[in-house]
């Protein structure tokens, strides 16, 4: 197996992270209407970690608040994501996907599989099954690494 350094496995990561997130052009999942991928997965994100603060979005993604703001005013405007009070304090709001954006996160889910599951093809002709997984399972643990050294610097 090739051997890469640090600074060429940051490279390949970072042009992986472009070509996935760079097309930020609205697409129709299945719903009739277009959403762009940012506005997808962080509604992903909202479904499967409902009640986050804005704060704790932005220390997810790595993003400043006034940007996980602006993205949440987006795909709120949309009927999307709906904001509630939290219970302890009346100044901090949760976030919570609406029954719309738990319908477009269904068919986000399932336009990837088709979609994102052509590209897994391609790749299965150059790598087997287990290098993709690993792939995948460490590209997992960098998330968790990077998350990680992000809240050790911000908390």
């Amino acid at each position: 197996m090739k051997q890469y350094s640090v600074a060429k496995k940051a490279d390949i990561l970072h042009q992986a992270a472009m070509l996935y997130m760079s097309s930020n052009i609205p697409i129709d999942y299945g719903t009739g209407e277009e959403y762009t991928p940012v506005e997808v997965h962080l509604l992903e994100y909202i479904v499967d970690h409902p009640g986050k603060t804005v704060t704790e979005l932005s220390l997810d993604f790595d993003k400043t608040k006034a940007a996980i703001s602006q993205m949440l005013r987006k795909i709120k405007d949309k009927g999307l994501i709906e904001h509630r009070e939290a219970p302890d304090s009346k100044k901090k709001q949760l976030y919570y996907a609406t029954p719309k954006g738990q319908e477009l996160n269904q068919t986000h889910m399932c336009y990837d599989d088709r979609v994102f599951g052509r590209t897994l093809e391609l790749m299965q002709e150059r790598c087997s099954d287990e290098e993709i997984e690993t792939c995948f399972h460490v590209l997992e643990e960098f998330a968790i690494a990077r998350r990680q050294k992000h809240y050790r610097s911000k908390v």
